[in-house]
């Protein structure tokens, strides 16, 4: 018996899980993009696909790092978990913000459908809560300034986009790993120090 870490497993599981909630989240987005497109009422198309995405990945970054603790063989501690979690999640970004990217500039329409609506979405929020001509103007004007940048597809948007994103999940991965972290009680490590120097010649690796 061994508290040995599989450094080597749970890194193949993270990098492997990462690669599942990227494809997951893509195919998310992009679905949420056509439903805003056809919607009839956006505000409360909007307010739902944004709760729901929030949801749903919460949840799958919850799945997947109670499946990596498991492949750590039940315990990890707080700086083990939160390498790992970090590195799923980061692959996770990767895949979703750069697939994203690719698709919005080879198929940009219904990106910039959603825009539109967006613009229409906001002028009419900042009207009625009697926001003067020159704020509905700035913020408009941001808006068309992020429409024009996705017509098509920009590296260093896409890297700034990524960057701002994976300080966020760091900062998701510190959670995370504070709930999922389990150190081995200190019995267990003793019986297997007692384990190992009855069986020297045992391969603990």
């Amino acid at each position: 018996m061994t508290n040995t870490f599989p450094e080597a497993e749970v890194r193949k599981e993270s990098i492997k899980n990462g690669i599942y909630i990227g494809v997951i989240v893509l195919i998310l987005n992009i679905v949420s993009v056509y439903m805003l497109v056809n919607v009839a009422n956006f505000q409360m198309a909007s307010i739902v696909s944004s709760g729901l995405f929030f949801v749903i990945l919460i949840a799958l970054a919850v799945y997947f790092s109670s499946l990596l603790r498991k492949v750590a063989g039940g315990f990890w501690s707080f700086s083990q978990a939160l390498k790992h979690i970090f590195l799923m999640l980061a692959i996770s970004v990767l895949i979703s913000q750069f697939g994203s990217a690719v698709f919005n500039a080879i198929n940009p329409e219904p990106q910039q459908i959603v825009f539109d609506k967006t613009i229409n979405f906001t002028i009419e929020t900042l009207e009625s809560v009697g926001a003067d001509d020159e704020m509905i103007d700035k913020q408009v004007a941001e808006l068309e300034k992020t429409r024009e940048e996705l017509r098509s597809f920009s590296l260093g948007q896409t890297l700034k986009g990524v960057g701002i994103t994976l300080i966020m999940y760091f900062v998701f991965s510190l959670i995370l790993a504070a709930i999922f972290k389990r150190e081995r009680p200190a019995f267990m490590s003793a019986v297997d120090n007692t384990d190992n120097s009855a069986h020297p010649w045992q391969d603990n690796n």
